[in-house]
């Protein structure tokens, strides 16, 4: 390579560097982790029954595991953490404050049906005293089995006036319906997602094709119903609570019903912006499917950000005095070649932090063990400097001149880096998929740092050194070679 070509690569190398520098400056910052900026830490333990056989639970729980990390990732949680530990499910979630939201979303079961409406039973009813007490809590009531018959409550929020706020909505008595058997469940819904209606928020359910042959046949025989006076409603049960009842429309025909295996849900809400956050909620669970298993929150802590600062701020700071230290040793060492070195640090700190914050667009999230893994990278760049400027001095010790020195040593570091840095690599890439939690951020880390510290060394370190080479800046002085007559006296010529 020529001195062209060095200049070149030189060029491009620091462009890229300064393409990651404007990144960064124009504000963009690395996602911190739930030990940095806090968030919300929860343990969901499983509730067996008594009678419910132990066999087939792992599979179960992996079940579990996996629809509550769909629900996670439809919040936009970056690195979210969800393992198992046992009968136990370990939920943290970076930078989220919303406790409440989180709790519904997560531990919702969701078990969606549709029923056909016999009677709808208002307050006040001689018949309202039968069925459950709709003023008990929701699990503290008797669950109506999928093949039977009998009553239910309606949804607080169904048909809360406008403006009315949801404490008074909740303490107004309910209508309670009389129910048939399931007629839908919603294992044959496609697809969920909130939708704005004449009516307000609503979700849209895309039905798979024997759903939609199903939906068709209920909604004609409610037809049917409907023109013979019957109430021709059909009740949709979320949670044995009925969140709505709509009756058929005059354009559905008995004997056609609705098809396209369509529907949709109208959601509550006495505000419009309560309305699309219930929509919301409701198509994302509907969506992401239903527990397989009941959960208990064992914990639920919101972790303080304050700690988290704390932690960032002594990271930070570790990594500087690390770094002032390590660039003191050097320049006193290697004067000249120390200043490359330092360019060759700084390099590596922009990229790497350009890269963790490209990253975090894509869900990552940097750790305080992500820092722990970047202050252990800062000696691996140093070593690599220290490796190609100590082959420099024993070439030159031999006799030959710096820039042979230089052209030979670098033949012999960049192995010994290449090979150095593999064996890093290949430890880092084991470490991530076999760990769980923060130790992932510190494999991740240390891995990025391996690649990036063999790029930096063959693209700015090597053509720095050769174009250096050529000038007066750099001589047997500024290498600290032994002259070439003491290295004589020392092999014994004399």
């Amino acid at each position: 390579m020529n001195k062209r070509s060095y200049v070149a690569t030189l060029t491009v190398t620091l462009l890229i560097v300064l393409l990651a520098g404007t990144y960064l400056g124009l504000g963009n910052r690395p996602n911190l982790g739930l030990d940095l900026q806090g968030g919300i830490s929860a343990i969901y333990t499983a509730e067996l029954q008594g009678d419910e056989p132990e066999e087939g639970i792992d599979d179960i729980l992996d079940q579990t595991v996996e629809v509550i990390r769909a629900r996670v990732d439809s919040l936009g949680v970056a690195e979210p953490d969800i393992s198992r530990a046992g009968n136990d499910i370990i939920v943290q979630l970076p930078g989220i404050s919303d406790a409440e939201r989180v709790q519904e979303i997560i531990g919702t079961t969701a078990q969606l049906a549709f029923r056909p409406v016999e009677a709808v039973i208002p307050p006040g009813d001689p018949d309202y005293e039968e069925g459950p007490d709709c003023a008990a809590p929701v699990d503290e009531r008797e669950e109506l089995a999928a093949g039977e018959s009998g009553i239910l409550c309606g949804s607080p929020t169904e048909g809360a006036s406008p403006g009315e706020a949801d404490e008074d909505a909740a303490a107004t008595p309910v209508e309670k319906y009389r129910v048939g058997p399931v007629a839908l469940t919603g294992e044959r819904i496609d697809n969920a997602f909130p939708t704005l209606g004449q009516g307000g928020f609503e979700v849209t359910l895309e039905l798979d094709n024997q759903g939609g042959q199903e939906w068709a046949e209920i909604t004609s025989e409610l037809a049917c119903e409907r023109d013979q006076g019957q109430p021709g409603m059909l009740a949709i049960v979320l949670d044995n609570v009925v969140e709505s009842a709509p009756g058929m429309n005059p354009g559905v025909a008995c004997g056609t019903g609705i098809t396209g295996g369509t529907a949709t849900i109208t959601t509550g809400g006495a505000t419009q912006e309560e309305q699309e956050a219930d929509a919301v909620d409701l198509a994302l669970i509907l969506r992401t499917g239903a527990l397989p298993i009941s959960l208990d929150a064992a914990t639920f802590d919101v972790v303080s950000p304050t700690l988290g600062t704390e932690s960032l701020q002594s990271g930070l700071l570790a990594g500087a005095i690390g770094l002032v230290l390590v660039g003191i040793w050097l320049l006193f060492f290697y004067r000249v070649l120390g200043l490359v070195a330092l360019g060759a640090l700084g390099i590596f700190g922009v990229v790497t932090l350009s890269l963790i914050t490209l990253l975090g667009n894509f869900g990552f999230a940097l750790t305080l063990a992500g820092i722990a893994g970047l202050i252990v990278s800062i000696g691996i760049t140093a070593d690599s400097s220290i490796i190609f400027f100590e082959r420099i001095r024993d070439e030159a010790n031999l006799g030959k001149t710096v820039r042979t020195s230089v052209k030979t040593a670098f033949a012999s570091a960049f192995r010994t880096n290449l090979a150095g840095n593999t064996v890093t690599l290949a430890a880092a890439v084991i470490l991530y998929f076999l760990a769980v939690g923060p130790v992932r951020g510190f494999a991740l880390m240390l891995g990025i740092a391996s690649i990036l510290d063999i790029m930096i060394m063959f693209f700015f370190t090597r053509p720095l050194v050769f174009l250096l080479s050529g000038t007066k800046v750099m001589n047997r002085k500024t290498v600290r070679a032994a002259e070439p007559a003491a290295v004589a006296t020392a092999g014994g010529r004399r």
